[in-house]
């Protein structure tokens, strides 16, 4: 009896990767290369391609994070590529409460080797640099500590391709925030026309929510209306507290302009950015929040 228990969580075991309550299926027929599972207090989450600087290679966003840590390396069947093993594991995080905070692909990921013996430090995914993807990613939940899960998937020239997937669940919550690149932000103006600033919601004795902005994701904004210097923004603000039509909007203005200040705080000019409040009438893309502000591209001068 005890016999057949042990094969069973097993095989459960070996369908399913588990981090606390995220549970991310194994890619079909794949070999485990290696598995581990332990506590990280110095992780260090890439932000950006790896660069050469002064004779290294180097990322020039990262977040150093603690928390448990779980790694897998797989090899994938022959005739599988890169492309579908990230794809794979990608599309399983579309379920959760997902934000994306860099991704790459090919050479603009800068040398495989770079991410298989600095970052990695794992021999099997030094591969071609034409062929190779990374993805970094925050998956919320309801305790408020995020995961962060990385995807590097690269090809090797002997045409066996191999997928990084680790994990990350956070001891505690980061005051600074991890902010996705300003890259990433303007792919997401450009292709959705608006993203939902990051943000933690609170709720004072009065039962309104007030949002808890964290510095990263100023910076962030900052940084991308740095490179784009004609881009302008409306920053609409949602509020889904039980009051009037009019008390929400009022809350949710409030919420855009506190976002609004620390922008102009930073150096943006004012002329840039837009503030409204439309309180709960629009409900679509509300989702768990109770408040949100979007950031919407309101075009480039």
């Amino acid at each position: 009896m005890k016999k057949i228990i042990f094969i069973i969580s097993f095989l459960l075991f070996s369908q399913s990767l588990f981090a606390a309550d995220l549970k991310l299926q194994t890619y079909p027929n794949a070999r485990e290369v290696s598995h581990t599972s332990t506590q990280d207090d110095d992780y260090l989450l890439a932000l950006s391609a790896y660069k050469k600087v002064d004779n290294s290679w180097l990322v020039d966003r990262s977040q150093r994070l603690s928390g448990s840590l779980e790694r897998t390396t797989f090899e994938l069947p022959a005739d599988h590529t890169a492309d579908m093993g990230f794809v794979f594991f990608r599309d399983q995080l579309d379920k959760y409460n997902l934000r994306e905070l860099f991704h790459c692909k090919a050479r603009d990921c800068g040398t495989s080797n770079s991410w298989a013996n600095n970052h990695f430090k794992i021999i099997q995914l030094y591969g071609m640099d034409q062929h190779q993807l990374y993805g970094a990613y925050e998956i919320t939940n309801a305790d408020e500590k995020p995961f962060y899960v990385v995807i590097y998937a690269v090809m090797r020239g002997n045409k066996r391709a191999y997928v990084q997937l680790e994990v990350l669940h956070l001891n505690k919550l980061n005051e600074f925030g991890v902010a996705s690149s300003p890259e990433t932000l303007n792919k997401l103006l450009n292709t959705n026309g608006y993203f939902v600033f990051p943000d933690f919601v609170s709720k004072d004795a009065q039962g309104s929510a007030h949002l808890q902005i964290k510095q990263a994701h100023i910076q962030a904004l900052v940084s991308l209306l740095n490179l784009q210097p004609k881009l302008t923004l409306a920053l609409v603000g949602h509020d889904y507290s039980v009051a009037t039509i009019e008390q929400q909007k009022n809350e949710s203005k409030k919420n855009a302009d506190q976002i609004k200040a620390a922008l102009v705080a930073a150096g943006v000019d004012t002329k840039r950015l837009q503030t409204f409040g439309i309180g709960s009438l629009a409900p679509a893309g509300r989702g768990d929040r109770s408040a949100r502000v979007e950031i919407v591209k309101v075009g480039e001068n």
